[in-house]
């Protein structure tokens, strides 16, 4: 329970499921992670203790015959793909369902072994009995590259706590100088996350632009050392990665995405959700779906960072209906909404 988009979501709909309907037990690979606090005190959680997944193999086995699952829903590409090859050894009765948290043809290029996984994708994950993807171009993508059946895909996108966030993004704390243009970014520190076109694409803007980066990884020490060649280091704070990310998202003028691929990315729902508008590459992946050019952001060819400086540039000067961004928001990936399309299919 890090902190990923993947396991917020799921932090999300464990919380928010009718315990009426449901008996639910969390089966994590290790438990740790800032998200531990947000899920529900009397859930059942067990811990497998490992390092890595393909460690837990056999314990994962061994716990979905022992508490005799009726359902096994699993998330990460790595977790679902071993859930996949293990699943002809159980009943036919226990119905198993993936969320695929990627665009999986653009991820796999970036794996250690590219065919491997991609071959993995092709023999293995049609053995789920449902595949929740997160936006219909990742559903695309499934059926295009690995022939997964589209009658076993359904499109749910992510769900967004509007009354959470709202509560959270009026912490009383100034964070940013309002006499600067303060822009903002949140992610891991990942190649996928491109925040070193983010940094080349700072350059570009004058001085009036600041920038704040939450978000931690192994790559972050390389991406401060670009921000001192780029010479632009006193003009962006890192600050790591920050339980309330909201009021940073409240009080910014614009968030910008810059990741070279998606799936249906969080941040960008939750930066509206706060009424801010987004500046984003239209890169493989939901993001398209999400951001309406001129409504609550707009989008910039994938990984032209003259076209993001230029879109950054027209955001600013450009007056947004922050309320409607707020409204549109909650009646697309509202809570109630998004939970509803999940107990449909968990049944």
């Amino acid at each position: 329970m890090r902190g990923g988009g993947s396991e917020r979501v799921m932090s999300t709909l464990i919380s928010n499921l009718d315990i009426h309907k449901y008996d639910v037990t969390l089966v994590l690979i290790k438990k740790e992670g800032r998200y531990l606090n947000d899920l529900p005190k009397d859930l059942k959680i067990i811990d497998l203790n490992s390092k890595k997944t393909r460690y837990a193999i056999f314990k994962i086995i061994n716990i979905i015959r022992t508490q005799k699952a009726d359902m096994v829903f699993s998330t990460l590409s790595y977790l679902n793909l071993l859930i996949a090859v293990i699943r002809p050894f159980f009943s036919k009765n226990i119905k198993f369902i993936a969320r695929e948290t990627n665009t999986v043809s653009v991820k796999n290029k970036y794996q250690p072994y590219p065919r491997l996984f991609d071959w993995l994708y092709k023999t293995f994950y049609n053995n789920f009995d449902l595949i929740i993807s997160q936006s219909e171009y990742m559903k695309q993508d499934l059926i295009k590259n690995y022939n997964i059946q589209k009658s076993k895909i359904k499109v749910i996108n992510n769900p967004v706590n509007i009354k959470k966030i709202d509560f959270f993004s009026k912490e009383k704390i100034n964070i940013f100088d309002t006499n600067n243009v303060n822009l903002l970014a949140v992610g891991s520190m990942s190649e996928q996350k491109g925040f070193d076109l983010l940094l080349k694409t700072f350059e570009k803007l004058d001085c009036k632009y600041f920038l704040t980066i939450l978000g931690q990884g192994k790559g972050l020490h390389g991406i401060k050392q670009l921000a001192g060649e780029l010479n632009v280091l006193d003009r962006v704070n890192f600050l790591g990665f920050q339980d309330n990310p909201y009021v940073y998202m409240k009080q910014a003028d614009l968030f910008v995405l810059s990741s070279r691929y998606e799936g249906f990315p969080n941040v960008v729902l939750e930066a509206n959700a706060c009424g801010t508008p987004v500046v984003a590459f239209d890169c493989p992946g939901g993001t398209r779906e999400i951001i309406v050019d001129g409504v609550n952001g707009l989008m910039a060819k994938c990984q032209d960072i003259d076209e993001l400086a230029l879109r950054i540039e027209e955001v600013v000067n450009t007056k947004f209906d922050y309320e409607k961004i707020i409204k549109n928001t909650e009646c697309k990936y509202g809570l109630k909404k998004i939970i509803t399309q999940y107990e449909g299919f968990l049944c």
